[in-house]
């Protein structure tokens, strides 16, 4: 708690002290009653086993910072305290920090540093104020078969605790942000922009930072075809791994990447909205089994080439003998291809490489205040393997404080 104190207060000096800057700070706080099911895991439902039974949680903190520099320079903070994980709260991070410049004009703006992701709609939409429900879609949010550590890794997924075991990764980081330099264009105002960003990875890397030459591009483009009509269109590509203990015999692991590509709705008119998300993802990975990783002929990591694709939507509507309140359901999709396994390949059996599945959602919100929304959600997850009977439905109240 010292070190997230002295963290804190580092960064309001280095704002405050040498920049005279004034600074406007806001916050929320989130806390939740959650329960889960008997194989409830934070890597596949949010919800870490060890808190599956009803229990009440500070689930998030946070504390936002802006600051006008001058000279058209701007500074934003996120100092973020969260139960990500573990399911208890962690230490303070800070998980956004960047500079920007943005002319008078606003057409144009640069950032550099750590900014929300421009890829798809759920970044965007990660505060509990924001996201009409409280767990992360499947394509953020669900653990997969892909290590940056390891590659394909089908032990990767099924247990162990994110953050001190290697659990895999997401089609897209859970967390929302990205490391290295944004550019935005508003080509047309409310009807054209576009977003391009060179960051140290690949949107899948949960790592900050990279110990390997990892780099990696997004690039968004948003258009409104109508008043109540938003889409957008991304794709990116990049490096992913990064350097361990059990990695460090071999070289170039840059050369494995992921390309993801990606579409994002917005339809609202009234009390209605629809809004979704479909990526699909492609990987160029090495693999590894029980007996480590795999070497082909050649002498060198055997290379695989896997795919797989998420879905979801969502659907909203606001009450209108209820002014706050809305009532929300949500589908989601999440596919794994089969492969073609390389001559010799022990991972043969798993294919598909990983299990595919459909969850349902359900929200009920209402804004108690301006700044105060209550909202519970329920969820649960069907596997395309029938064979795989886990138990790990989520059920959730929220109670967010905006100030």
């Amino acid at each position: 708690m010292r070190r997230s104190f002295i963290k804190l207060v580092f960064l309001c000096g280095m704002c405050l002290g040498p920049l005279h800057a004034q600074i406007e700070l806001s916050g929320s706080a989130d806390f939740e009653v959650a329960a889960g099911g008997e194989d409830s895991r934070f890597v596949s439902n949010e919800i870490n086993n060890e808190f599956r039974r009803p229990h009440l949680s500070i689930r998030e903190l946070n504390l936002f910072l802006f600051s006008e520099i001058g000279g058209d320079f701007f500074f934003n903070a996120r100092l973020q305290w969260d139960i990500w994980g573990s399911g208890r709260l962690n230490s303070l991070r800070i998980t956004l920090a960047s500079l920007s410049w943005e002319p008078e004009e606003g057409q144009v703006a640069l950032s550099v540093g750590r900014f929300v992701n421009p890829f798809g709609l759920y970044p965007r939409r990660q505060l509990s104020s924001e996201s009409s429900f409280i767990n992360a879609p499947l394509a953020y949010g669900y653990f997969i078969n892909v290590s940056d550590t390891r590659g394909f890794w089908p032990a990767a997924g099924k247990a162990g605790q994110y953050g001190s075991e290697d659990v895999g990764l997401t089609m897209n980081y859970f967390g929302g942000y990205a490391t290295g330099a944004l550019f935005n264009w508003v080509i047309i105002p409310e009807g054209l922009d576009l977003a391009l960003a060179v960051t140290n990875a690949a949107p899948a890397s949960q790592q900050d930072y990279t110990n390997l030459q990892n780099l990696g591009a997004t690039l968004r483009l948003g258009f409104q075809p109508a008043i109540f009509w938003q889409q957008g269109i991304s794709v990116s590509h990049g490096s992913f791994m990064r350097r361990e203990a059990v990695n460090n015999n071999f070289d170039r692991l840059e050369q494995y990447r992921q390309t993801l590509l990606g579409t994002d709705i917005i339809i609202a008119y009234a009390y209605f909205e629809l809004s979704g998300e479909l990526l699909y993802a492609l990987w160029d990975v090495p693999a590894s089994d029980k007996n480590g990783f795999q070497i082909g002929p050649d002498g060198n990591l055997q290379a695989y080439r896997l795919s797989n694709w998420s879905a979801y939507v969502d659907t909203r509507f606001e009450l209108p003998f209820l002014p706050g309140s809305y009532v929300a359901g949500r589908y989601e999709r999440m596919v794994f291809d089969r492969f073609t396994p390389p001559p010799g390949s022990s991972l043969t059996a798993t294919n598909p490489w990983d299990e595919s599945l459909i969850r349902y959602s359900f929200a009920l919100g209402y804004r108690l205040a301006r700044p105060v929304l209550l909202k519970f959600a329920f969820s649960e997850q069907i596997y395309d393997d029938r064979n795989l009977k886990w138990d790990d439905w989520t059920m959730r109240l929220l109670l967010n404080v905006s100030l």
